[in-house]
């Protein structure tokens, strides 16, 4: 069986958390960037850091304020399935801040 792949709402966590110091309590899948003062700049850099981390093409034009942590990781969830990309194993340190 090969290493396990981080699933990506716990990658987004974690990159949120290290990028952002956001503890897990604030980082709810019901959560949107939004509310977390997340501004466009640090949202398209989050797309670009899981496109490089799963290999998978994700159009940041689809983040925006209203975007839930859940729909997130749907659509990196999404692109894995259809066959657009090779996931990175999981690292043992933390997630670099993109």
């Amino acid at each position: 069986m090969s290493e396990a792949v981080q699933h990506p709402f716990t990658y987004i966590r974690d990159y949120l958390a290290s990028a952002f110091g956001l503890t897990a309590d604030e980082l709810t899948g019901d959560r949107t960037f939004g509310s977390l003062e997340l501004d466009s700049i640090a949202q398209v850099e989050m797309f670009v850091t899981l496109s490089d981390h799963y290999g998978v093409q994700l159009d940041d034009s689809l983040a925006g304020d209203e975007m839930t942590l859940r729909q997130t990781a749907d659509l990196v969830s999404a692109a894995l399935e259809s066959g657009g990309g090779r996931p990175k194993p999981q690292d043992a340190g933390a997630v670099a801040p993109g």
